[in-house]
C-alpha cells in the first residue's frame, strides 16, 4: 500500500508544477502575482504605519497614509506603473 503513495504523490506534485510552470510562462497567473503583490505592499504599509506609530507619531499630524512608502507601491502596482507593473516577469 505504502508503494502506491510513493509513486502516485510525486506524478501528482510533478503535474501540478508543469501546470503552474506553463501558466506562468503563458502570462496566465500575473493577474494572480499582481493581487499578491498588492497584498505584500499594503502589509508593509501596515507594518510602517504600526512602526511610526509605536514611535509616538500619530497620522494626520506627522504623516499621511498615502506617504506611506508600501501605500505608494500598491498604488503603483494597481496602476501597472513601472516596474512594479509587471511585477511578474521579473520572478524569473
Amino acid at each position: 500500500m505504502v508503494n502506491n503513495y510513493v509513486v502516485i504523490v510525486p506524478i501528482i506534485i510533478a503535474i501540478i508544477a508543469v501546470a503552474l510552470g506553463v501558466a506562468y510562462q503563458t502570462g496566465a497567473l500575473d493577474p494572480i502575482i499582481e493581487k499578491i503583490g498588492v497584498y505584500y505592499f499594503k502589509a508593509e504599509a501596515k507594518a510602517e504605519e504600526k512602526k511610526m506609530e509605536a514611535q509616538g507619531m500619530t497620522e494626520g499630524e506627522d504623516f499621511l497614509k498615502g506617504e506611506i512608502s508600501g501605500n505608494q507601491k500598491a498604488d503603483m502596482l494597481n496602476k501597472n506603473l513601472g516596474d512594479m507593473g509587471k511585477i511578474g516577469k521579473g520572478l524569473m
